[in-house]
């Protein structure tokens, strides 16, 4: 283990690079061109319509309550953009250390770069789609007031836990190649585990402790609220995904940089 504080203090150092790569990480991928853009947008997009449709037409608005048909879209789809910042980074973040095998045996910059990168182009990826979603909620008429201003310390807290889960998949994938096989599956069972396609006050009372073990449950819980009910988020939903986020990070960063130095000769 090396010392956490001078560590920390040299990774800070190159959140530039970390935030330069992530961009370039983009332009690879064919996002930093406005189609790629779009698409991006588009995906998650198409995605909630799919799930629209299952709700309203074939079970006919089954668990959508008084919520009109646009609302029921709209809150699929703003669901699924917060998610798709979640589910970003731990794909980028698991493949981020195998994925860069030059740059882990000629730097010697810290390796902890490379998943704070992914968390980065995550949300570079999920920032246009917040126009998007603003959109769809004048059109839905959803409450506009400065509870909306909620929704900023829930990304954060949403890309704190991004971050936790990308240093631990990025250290297992090092160590358990299959990771990346079964972590699309794992993304799909944790989407339909958390309030996204749903409403969190149609999970039965007896059920509730799901939101809490859920990481980033409660959090979609609080997200809801501020977008779809006009009020401020419940303090229980914050504290919880907040412990989640501190909890995760730091056992996260501390396990990569336990280690980090096998890195070289494991890949």
């Amino acid at each position: 283990m090396p010392p956490i504080v001078p560590y920390l203090a040299d990774t800070f150092s190159h959140l530039q690079f970390a935030y330069q790569k992530a961009r370039l990480d983009l332009k690879g991928a064919h996002q930093d061109t406005w189609f790629g853009r779009l698409w991006n947008v588009l995906n998650p997009l198409f995605l909630g319509v799919v799930y629209w449709l299952l709700v309203i037409v074939i079970f006919n608005r089954a668990g959508s309550g008084d919520q009109t048909e646009m609302q029921v879209l709209t809150q699929i789809v703003g669901g699924l953009f917060l998610f798709r910042l979640c589910s970003g980074a731990l794909s980028l973040g698991a493949q981020s250390i195998v994925k860069s095998g030059a740059f882990v045996l000629n730097t010697r910059i810290p390796r902890l770069i490379l998943p704070i990168g992914s968390v980065i182009s995550a949300f570079l990826a999920f920032a246009p789609s917040l126009l998007v979603l603003v959109v769809m909620h004048i059109i839905a008429r959803f409450p506009v007031g400065v509870q909306l201003a909620w929704t900023i310390p829930i990304i954060a807290i949403v890309a704190l836990v991004s971050l936790g889960l990308a240093t631990i998949f990025a250290t297992l994938n090092v160590y358990f190649r299959d990771v990346t096989s079964f972590l699309p599956y794992m993304l799909r069972i944790w989407l339909y585990l958390t309030p996204i396609i749903y409403l969190y006050n149609f999970i039965p009372a007896r059920l509730h402790w799901a939101l809490y073990v859920n990481p980033i449950g409660s959090i979609f819980a609080a997200w809801q609220q501020v977008l779809f009910e006009g009020t401020s988020p419940s303090p229980s939903f914050l504290a919880i995904g907040l412990a989640w986020g501190l909890v995760l990070s730091v056992g996260g960063v501390l396990l990569f940089m336990r280690r980090e130095r096998e890195f070289a000769v494991r890949i």
